[in-house]
């Protein structure tokens, strides 16, 4: 199973960088952007059933500078998970795609279910970060997507069907589940096939898109509901083929920050769930499944 994909690391700092920006010109005596004090951000999340990794550790940039990765990324720190506020994973650094991570090198001890996360990282300039989390219980299919779903031809007036419905395990603590779209492969799309074709994927027109939205490119669309029961969305498709659809149960420190971040608002504090730092510190268990979409037309 490919990795479950979350919010890049690029849009935590990138609110972050807007809110320094605000903040220098709405305050008239506030200090110039050389007298900026950084602060370390954090990105954690943890999720039930797979193992502790992804754990990023970066430093807040002058707005005056410009912003580069490698300036930004702590790879010294020492990062700690306390489990039941008594088993303690230290946690190694290692350089990943997405420019660094901290991770639990014993691939076997996987995050539980209705447990205490704490996170501890000290640096070498002394700040301590701390952050707790309480991992949800399991989540499961009840009603799974179906494996293929046909596209409806008519583009104008997409149908709704029932038996396209999906619907999964409602669990007492959470109020608010978070479902997922990514689409796996926007290139290829005949060699899924059988037989097996050279056809090529390509992305799904609407007449009310509008071809400069940036969200557009995203590879994974999100969306909240309230409910465990939901039907299939054609509208929250932008590409053909092989698509993951996925449902998680979230931890309030995951719901919370997840809203700021993809409603794009100013940075809150409040909304954070790091102590010595910003950023999340969250966790969530889920449900997905691999579907694949066909084509209403070549």
């Amino acid at each position: 199973m490919n990795k479950t994909m979350l919010i890049p690391h690029k849009n935590i700092l990138l609110i972050i960088f807007i809110s320094a920006i605000s903040m220098l010109i709405s305050g008239c005596e506030d200090p110039v952007a050389f007298d900026y004090i950084p602060q370390y951000a954090v990105e954690a999340y943890l999720l039930v059933g797979k193992p502790i990794d992804n754990i990023m550790l970066t430093k807040t940039q002058p707005v005056a500078d410009s912003f580069s990765y490698d300036n930004a990324i702590i790879k010294n720190a020492k990062v700690y998970i306390i489990q039941n506020s008594k088993d303690t994973i230290t946690l190694q650094y290692r350089d990943s795609e997405r420019g660094g991570e901290y991770y639990c090198a014993d691939t076997t001890l996987l995050v539980q279910p209705k447990t205490r996360y704490d996170l501890l990282i000290t640096t070498n300039d002394g700040a301590v970060i701390t952050a707790t989390t309480f991992t949800p219980n399991t989540v499961s299919w009840i009603v799974p997507p179906q494996s293929v779903l046909q596209y409806p031809k008519d583009t104008i007036n997409l149908t709704f069907n029932d038996s396209l419905s999906i619907s999964w395990t409602q669990l007492s603590d959470i109020k608010e589940y978070l479902i997922s779209i990514s689409h796996l492969d926007t290139l290829e799309y005949g060699k899924y096939l059988d037989p097996i074709s050279e056809e090529k994927n390509r992305k799904i027109t609407r007449f009310f898109s509008r071809s400069n939205n940036p969200r557009l490119r995203d590879m994974t669309v999100y969306g909240f509901l309230q409910a465990t029961k939901a039907p299939v969305v054609w509208t929250a498709f932008r590409w053909y083929g092989k698509c993951r659809l996925t449902i998680f149960a979230p931890d309030q420190n995951f719901l919370k920050w997840f809203k700021t971040l993809w409603s794009g608002n100013q940075y809150d504090y409040r909304l954070a769930s790091i102590s010595g730092g910003v950023g999340v510190f969250a966790s969530a268990s889920f449900t997905d499944k691999e579907i694949f979409l066909l084509k209403n037309q070549p």
